[in-house]
């Protein structure tokens, strides 16, 4: 039979175990629920233009296309949506969700929605407007739009990041 004073220390012990072992849970458990926190993104604008020629890009001929494309660390790094929204005129959208900043897709089929794959938000391809918000969360707003001039002389669009 045990003495008391060990069944004592075997005591402590395991409530000290047990407590650590809390402790550990509850800020992995903090540390993932703050990760689905509603933290608005955006990336800064830098005033740096960029010129494309539209007339490389087949999916940008008629009105309703939409291309997604990297322009060296302008958006963050992050691609941005061109979409051509008129004859003579064109939407660029960021790609970054304005809930977590996860990279919204191309949509599935002409005319969808775009999508962020991280929470299901969806975002209208011809406004960039909200129109689902993300599982779990409130609206965030609007994707970012970036400033767009077109050239229809000579198929230039010029983005202003």
């Amino acid at each position: 039979m045990a003495s008391p004073c060990n069944y004592r220390r075997r005591e402590f012990l395991l409530d000290a175990a047990a407590s650590i072992g809390a402790i550990l849970s509850s800020s992995a458990l903090a540390s993932l629920l703050a990760s689905c926190e509603s933290d608005t993104t955006k990336p800064s604008t830098t005033g740096q233009t960029v010129q494309f020629d539209v007339s490389t890009e087949p999916a940008l001929a008629n009105v309703g296309g939409i291309i997604k494309r990297t322009f060296g660390n302008n958006n963050g790094g992050m691609p941005v949506f061109i979409i051509r929204t008129a004859q003579a005129s064109f939407l660029v959208l960021s790609s970054r969700c304005t809930h977590q900043g996860c990279e919204v897709g191309l949509p599935q089929q002409a005319g969808g929605r775009l999508v962020c794959p991280c929470h299901l938000s969806e975002y209208d391809p011809q406004t960039g407007t909200q129109t689902k918000p993300p599982s779990g969360s409130g609206p965030t707003g609007p994707l970012q739009r970036f400033s767009a001039t077109f050239d229809p002389q000579t198929n230039i669009l010029t983005i202003t990041f």
